[in-house]
């Protein structure tokens, strides 16, 4: 696993760079350095106005008793958005602004939740007031009744 993920950094780290001086070869450096700002800029802005209509959606689905599985996913989604388009490079700016469609993010959620690799579970105390404690009780029969330990 270590290994797939080590090639998976240097390949895409390589192909950055070499589409960085691809680009910068083309439009100049200042340009080039100009341009990845600005992509960082503009997708953290564009991940917290998304980020925060997720949580208020997830926020209704738990209200409604729901499960908010499909807005975690989403908002994982965001997370892996964010830190592509604050990484400098093209490649990793793409892939960040694709995350940025909300319908593509629904569909792939919808995907992840329908593989059952990501199962969520709703749990219940039984009691809505917050005094609710879950413990275990066993019952032991002495010969003397009179004692109290």
């Amino acid at each position: 696993m270590f290994l797939y993920l080590f090639i998976l950094i240097a390949g895409l780290s390589t192909a950055e760079l070499y589409v960085l001086i691809q680009v910068g070869s083309v439009i100049g450096a200042i340009p080039t350095i100009g341009l990845t700002i600005l992509t960082a800029v503009v997708g953290a802005s564009l991940v917290r106005s998304q980020g925060l209509q997720t949580a208020f959606s997830a926020q209704q689905k738990m209200a409604m008793g729901e499960v908010p599985a499909q807005q975690v996913i989403e908002g994982l989604m965001l997370v892996v958005a964010g830190i592509f388009l604050v990484m400098p490079g093209f490649i990793t700016d793409l892939t960040g602004m694709i995350l940025l469609i909300p319908q593509l993010r629904v569909l792939l959620a919808k995907k992840i939740l329908q593989s059952n690799k990501i199962k969520f579970q709703r749990r219940h105390s039984g009691g809505t007031d917050g005094r609710t404690f879950d413990g275990e009780y066993h019952r032991h029969d002495d010969d003397d009744h009179d004692r109290l330990n």
